[in-house]
């Protein structure tokens, strides 16, 4: 029998340096690891490669953290407990790509600290619910077009998300957003929500997307008592990140067009081409969007299949309208 579990290696802050041995990840922890490392500790691996954690006990070492990984190009995973996670704090780098997971606005807010303190170059915005949302706030993003994608809307087509995290570098996930028949012993939660499924699932896109960077979980109790239902979710959220960090692959139509099928698909006969680049590794699609600041430079566009068979019957995808848009809203 296997009895290998997840490659977990304790680490003290003041040992990170550029010699250590390579790792999957480095993750860390704001205060003691508890029963959320503890329940890590019980499951099998995707991959044998190693991620190693901090407890940052005294909660001094977080930014040193940070800051190599970002330095190093380390993937980073922090559990923030129930501390708020302004992105602001864990972000220092300009024109950020920042996804987020939560209910809706929330106080302190996220969507509000993205929106007042930084200038990401893309916001996403995943499992909101209507009621829990300040109108302004969906407003604003509109405005300055980030996409959003309801709690609803994402239930209908799960995989709808999947271009959404994968344009994101910075992602931010609530756990609070979790429905609480799924997690009752998490934080303020509510009948309606994500199901733990769900959260999985969108924790595994994040994990695969291009230029993964950090992923910051928040909203659970920091201190869980033993056999508890939200200390397992969230290690089984850890697991699906780094599952998705294992078999990612870093790809772009910009920077390796050999490696990609363009397909074009006339839009009437004397209407729009549509272009649209199918990877040959990982069968993910982009869209090519006119660029007006750039002519010669078009701007490519993380998409669906359903977007190119949408196209195909003769209908022009929301996404390829909404960036179309975008480029010339900003000339």
């Amino acid at each position: 029998m296997n009895e290998i579990r997840f490659p977990l290696e304790s680490l003290h802050a003041d040992a990170l340096c550029a010699d250590m041995p390579d790792c999957l990840a480095l993750m860390v922890f704001a205060g003691k690891g508890g029963e959320v490392l503890d329940e890590l500790k019980l499951l099998y691996p995707q991959s044998h490669s190693r991620i190693y954690y901090i407890e940052d006990i005294m909660q001094t070492q977080m930014p040193k953290v940070l800051s190599f990984a970002e330095t190093h190009k380390i993937p980073c995973i922090v559990l923030n407990g129930d501390e708020p996670a302004d992105p602001g704090v864990f972000i220092q780098t300009p024109d950020s790509r920042v996804s987020l997971i939560s209910r809706g606005t929330e106080d302190p807010d996220p969507v509000q600290a993205v929106l007042e303190k930084m200038t990401p170059s893309y916001f996403t915005w995943i499992g909101y619910q209507r009621y829990f949302t300040d109108p302004v706030v969906l407003d604003l993003l509109s405005d300055r077009y980030m996409e959003t994608l309801r709690l609803g809307e994402f239930r209908n087509c799960v995989v709808a998300a999947e271009p959404l995290l994968r344009e994101a570098s910075y992602h931010f996930m609530d756990l609070r957003s979790v429905r609480h028949s799924d997690a009752p012993d998490g934080i303020c939660t509510t009948p309606n929500g994500l199901y733990a499924e769900e959260i999985c699932t969108l924790a595994r896109y994040a994990g695969l997307s291009a230029d993964f960077r950090l992923a910051v979980l928040y909203g659970y109790p920091s201190k869980i008592r033993r056999d508890s239902q939200i200390a397992r979710l969230t290690a089984q959220v850890v697991w699906h990140l780094a599952e998705g960090l294992a078999v990612s692959v870093n790809e772009h139509p910009e920077k390796d067009g050999d490696s990609f099928r363009r397909k074009v698909v006339q839009m009437g006969e004397d209407g729009q081409e549509l272009v649209f680049l199918l990877s040959k590794k990982t069968g993910r699609w982009w869209l090519e969007v006119p660029n007006s600041k750039q002519p010669g430079s078009p701007v490519h566009i993380a998409c669906s299949t359903e977007d190119y068979v949408l196209a195909c019957k003769g209908e022009i995808p929301i996404k390829w309208l909404f960036y179309y848009q975008k480029s010339n809203n900003f000339s």
